[in-house]
């Protein structure tokens, strides 16, 4: 699994947008996105046998977690850097990637071991609900933008959190947004 931070076209700043790299292929996880996928055999015949992937019947994330399940996780997918650097395209790569950067994160992260029925888990329960435009932030009453479930337990935490939990920014560049 992995997971983008920025919107490349949103030109307003911060926005989270939550992605795989599927099978090489980037994917949306947007209810829309999900919801029109192939189907396949997707429904409520057969209960997984990790508990990480039992939902309760006709709930949402048991019609997303049926979907996913339906897609094969392939190979993860990088930037070979060594055949850049045989080609003489390092530096190159290194002007657009940068070397500390949220990207280089990113292509970093790609690399990591994923876990399917984690993967799926996460994929499925994953809700983003942006806060209005003219919301002020309050110590007393945070919003929970970003909502998900990982190993079994419930998380809540705003897109500045999701960002710096995920390593794609750290404290200084996430407060920059």
């Amino acid at each position: 699994m992995q997971l983008l931070k920025k919107d490349p076209l949103d030109r307003g700043g911060f926005h989270a947008v939550v992605v795989l790299v599927w099978d090489g292929a980037w994917m949306d996880l947007s209810d829309e996105e999900i919801e029109h996928m192939d189907e396949g055999l997707v429904g409520d015949e057969e209960e997984p046998a990790c508990p990480y992937l039992q939902f309760p019947v006709g709930s949402r994330a048991r019609g997303r977690c049926a979907r996913l399940r339906t897609i094969p996780i392939g190979e993860h997918v990088g930037i070979d850097w060594e055949l850049l650097s045989t080609v003489g395209e390092i530096e190159r790569a290194r002007e657009i990637v940068g070397l500390d950067t949220s990207w280089s994160r990113l292509f970093e992260l790609a690399m990591e071991d994923s876990y399917p029925e984690l993967t799926v888990e996460f994929c499925s329960t994953f809700t983003y609900a942006p806060h209005p435009a003219d919301y002020v932030e309050d110590p007393s009453f945070p919003v929970h933008e970003v909502t998900f479930r990982l190993a079994g337990q419930q998380f809540e935490m705003s897109v500045r959190e999701f960002a710096v939990h995920t390593g794609c920014y750290d404290d200084g560049q996430a407060d920059a947004y």
